[in-house]
């Protein structure tokens, strides 16, 4: 992805076990975290009702050359909507 002037990240509050088979099951080309703690989803805000729900299980952040979060993608069961949103974002940076 880093040729279109970004990259992807997947961040899922699974467990590392459960978010790697995810993973691999998909074959996807973009490194997915693990953050069952909640601490990358909390530092990024993408937490409501006081930091203790998430406002979905799977987000997705396009980060630009520069490190800037340019899209934050959220829905728990919509993965379309992460792909195309991402290619969207990555198409309007490079």
């Amino acid at each position: 992805m880093s040729a279109a002037g970004a990259e992807v990240y997947g961040v899922s509050l699974d467990h590392l076990e459960r978010h790697k088979a995810f993973a691999e099951s998909l074959k996807l080309n973009f490194p997915l975290v693990a953050d069952p703690n909640k601490k990358l989803a909390g530092a990024f805000g993408v937490l409501w009702l006081g930091g203790l729900l998430p406002i979905s299980k799977r987000v997705t952040f396009v980060v630009d050359a520069q490190g800037v979060v340019q899209n934050v993608i959220a829905s728990e069961f919509n993965i379309d909507k992460h792909i195309d949103e991402a290619i969207a974002t990555l198409r309007s940076i490079s």
